[in-house]
């Protein structure tokens, strides 16, 4: 036989957490019975519309109309007194301080400063006059009558006559020089696509040719003609290889005169 040992307690789980204290309930707030009349009274005393003025601008009436003397009267504005010194001065020195590190103010000698203006001016002109007794009583040159002013004459302010004389004379020499060029005959010539095909195809033949006679020479140059004669063809050669080269490598060819190539 097996005993079993029941044990009985009141033990609970919902038990075993603590649960915080509840807060009691706040008392109700406390309202004056004259709060209705306090508000009503702080109401009455108000202007309305003093602060942000009226949402909407009501329009004047009829009999409200402009009279004189009734707009709005601004008030003149003190303006901002005028400061003379604008830098202020600098603070009295410490008793540490030395006197080279505080600033010193600099005393203008206004005498030398205007001896020095003096001295660097232009001198004035001194007006032409003249004396009309030997005692020397002088008059101004330029009122009395006897000197030219030249504003009161007709030709004052225009071009002179020879001017114009050498402007045009300027402008028949150029159109002269312009009908010249005209009439003279152009420097150089163009050679088209199909002359420089050509030519090409007749320096390309007489290279050939002298390229068979070359190949033709004998092999032994013991004489002084084949010699001249092998040395010749050499240069041919090379001279129109050249040529070929100068065309083939340059599209657009001009051909210049003898005459002006010795003039230039």
């Amino acid at each position: 036989m097996s005993i079993v040992n029941i044990y009985i307690h009141d033990e609970n789980i919902y038990n075993v957490e603590k649960k915080p204290p509840e807060k009691p309930p706040k008392p109700p707030l406390y309202h004056s019975r004259f709060e209705h009349q306090v508000r009503q009274e702080t109401k009455s005393c108000k202007d309305a519309h003093r602060t942000m003025g009226f949402s909407k601008i009501p329009l004047p009436g009829p009999n409200e109309f402009l009279k004189k003397n009734c707009g709005p009267r601004y008030r003149a504005t003190k303006s901002a007194p005028i400061r003379l010194c604008t830098s202020h001065k600098p603070p009295v020195p410490k008793p540490n301080e030395s006197a080279a590190t505080c600033q010193v103010l600099k005393v203008v000698d206004f005498k030398k400063e205007n001896i020095k203006k003096v001295v660097a001016a232009s001198p004035k002109k001194a007006r032409p006059r003249y004396a009309d007794t030997r005692k020397g009583d002088f008059h101004d040159l330029e009122r009395s009558g006897l000197m030219p002013i030249y504003m009161c004459r007709p030709k004052f302010g225009k071009v002179p006559q020879y001017l114009m004389r050498r402007k045009k004379d300027l402008a028949t020499q150029k159109d002269r020089l312009i009908e010249d060029c005209a009439q003279q005959k152009p420097r150089c010539t163009y050679i088209s696509q199909e002359e420089r095909v050509d030519l090409l195809k007749g320096l390309k033949k007489n290279w050939e040719k002298l390229q068979q006679e070359y190949q033709s020479l004998p092999l032994l140059t013991d004489t002084v003609p084949k010699m001249i004669r092998k040395a010749k063809l050499e240069n041919n050669l090379k001279q129109l290889e050249k040529d070929i080269l100068t065309i083939e490598n340059n599209p657009y060819i001009y051909l210049y005169d003898e005459e002006h190539k010795d003039a230039a």
